[in-house]
């Protein structure tokens, strides 16, 4: 072979080359120079993006969009931590998210020079590929441990991490003779859903659609099927069903009839649902779901399949027998009845009915989602609205930078929902030069984490205001400045009307950030079945 320039980067880059990436999302650094340098060749869109967890985010929020992998790309050191949270994200939504770490040769490490550290097993609990290159190998063996590691895209995310020598910098390059990676693909699977006896034999079956991404295909057609089988239908706004095809059941106990559930199917992603959780404990339990981790919601899984969720919910509407239809007509949803004090809750009902059709929604964690779930599920948000959150691992680590990615492959307006504690925490989400004019973002700012509120444990603690709710005096003007983005704030109600429309027709990305009392909005959200 003829000599080369640091020939595992030029690999990468011809490795990356073939996965039809949605976005490539860049950190600055040195040792990945030779990363910079091999990708700069590549088509398709590359930002840049200084916070290496914001980064992450960004390339999630875009794989998330599209479930096209996307890259996210660092130096070495404590640098490629900070990809962390997003990987435990996509790793529980299964988003095709691809990490690189640049690192320093093995003999450095753990030798006290910078930015060396043990970055070859970071993430190992939460990838479905990874693998560690190395310059000593020979290139034909590095491509397949690439190749084998890459092949776990198709089902969540993937750690490529790859030490450099010095110099770093210069084009990398291959040697001419060297035959291009040309990744595989999986074989295709012809799976057959069977139904369990025991659940052939159930009256009273329970179908709850979890986080549903819409990329994953339309499920109204199934859910009609399974309606007219006998099913009840379980879903909350981020299922992406109409709320006249299912219910909330956190909204359905208090009319719950007395001839209970005695079968549940889990399929999809993440449910918010916390006391259904607890009524469904110990109901004969069936998961569908395409790879581990399978959950076991109510202590009670019988049994799994391995499908991918479109396909096994497609199988599920066709094989499944009729039941009687009659118990499932009887559930309903306690009624809410609107807000009529300037609030949290009036402000959320006032939006779910006001903002313009065709829209992308991201929910933020925390109160912001429920918020949502609550709006979506008497009456709100009907019509062409799609919904995401990061609820795979829930945390509000990145909400607003996966809304960033996202609406950078979107075509649609996208808007997001937060509380204004998840908006400082991801600030740096939006410090970049990428920032879509299309990305609209509403702030809650009740003064702190207003969910703790409502709990009664930390209610009653001395230290709710300072470690609970971490209170505070602040808005987001000065960030807004900070970070370039037209701003206008709300604290009353009849200023609403006029600050939406201003949000809705800014030829900008734009923000309107909400000020309401913490003690109305708790009460507000306690009374919201009282008449």
């Amino acid at each position: 072979m003829t000599s080369t320039f640091q020939p595992l980067a030029a690999l990468l880059a011809q490795a990356i080359s073939e996965l039809n990436l949605s976005l490539r999302v860049a950190s600055p650094g040195s040792r990945n120079a030779p990363l910079i340098e091999a990708f700069s060749a590549l088509i398709g869109e590359e930002i840049v993006v200084l916070d290496e967890r914001a980064a992450a985010h960004i390339a999630l929020g875009a794989a998330m969009r599209t479930m096209r992998p996307a890259v996210a790309y660092c130096t070495s050191g404590t640098a490629g931590m900070n990809y962390g949270p997003a990987v435990a994200e996509a790793f529980y939504q299964r988003i095709p998210l691809l990490l690189i770490t640049a690192d320093r040769p093995k003999h450095l490490i753990d030798q006290g020079h910078g930015q060396s550290i043990r970055q070859e097993q970071l993430f190992t609990s939460h990838l479905r590929g990874h693998a560690n290159l190395d310059p000593s190998l020979p290139l034909e063996e590095n491509t397949q441990m690439l190749r084998e590691a890459l092949l776990g895209l198709n089902d969540g995310p993937v750690h490529v991490n790859v030490p450099f020598e010095e110099p770093l910098y210069g084009q990398p390059s291959l040697p001419a003779d060297f035959l291009p990676p040309l990744l595989p693909s999986l074989p295709s699977q012809d799976l057959e859903l069977i139904l369990p006896e025991w659940l052939k034999e159930a009256h009273r079956p329970l179908l709850i659609v979890g986080q549903w991404n819409p990329a994953w295909g339309s499920t109204r057609r199934m859910v009609e099927q399974l309606r007219s089988k006998g099913w009840l239908i379980g879903a909350e706004h981020l299922s992406n069903l109409p709320a006249s095809l299912a219910l909330n059941l956190e909204d359905a106990w208090v009319h719950a009839p007395a001839a209970r559930v005695d079968a549940v199917v889990t399929i999809g992603g993440a449910w918010i649902a916390k006391e259904s959780k607890k009524r469904l404990v110990g109901t004969p339990h069936w998961h569908i779901g395409p790879s581990e981790p399978h959950p076991n919601l109510f202590g009670s899984l019988r049994e799994f399949v391995e499908m991918k969720s479109y396909e096994g919910l497609k199988s599920l509407a066709d094989i499944s027998p009729k039941f009687e239809p009659s118990w499932a007509r009887i559930w309903t949803q306690q009624r809410a009845y609107p807000c009529k004090q300037w609030s949290d809750l009036w402000a959320h009902e006032f939006i779910a009915q006001d903002a313009p059709e065709g829209m992308d929604v991201h929910w933020a964690n925390s109160t912001a989602v429920r918020y949502g779930l609550h709006t979506w599920s008497h009456g709100g948000w009907s019509g062409d609205f799609q919904h995401y959150a990061n609820r795979g691992a829930s945390g509000i680590d990145g909400c607003s930078a996966t809304a960033v990615g996202s609406a950078l492959r979107s075509d649609r307006p996208t808007l997001l929902m937060t509380g204004e504690l998840a908006f400082f925490y991801d600030a740096n989400g939006l410090l970049h030069d990428a920032l879509p004019p299309h990305f609209k973002i509403i702030i809650f700012n009740n003064s702190g984490g207003n969910i703790f509120q409502w709990i009664d444990g930390p209610k009653v603690s001395s230290r709710l205001d300072s470690h609970y709710r971490w209170t505070h005096a602040r808005s987001s003007a000065h960030l807004a400045a900070h970070l370039g983005v037209s701003y206008r704030s709300v604290s009353q109600p009849e200023d609403m009307p006029d600050a939406c429309t201003w949000l809705w027709s800014q030829a900008e990305a734009s923000i309107i950030e909400i000020f309401t009392d913490p003690d109305l909005s708790e009460q507000s959200w306690k009374l919201r079945f009282q008449p």
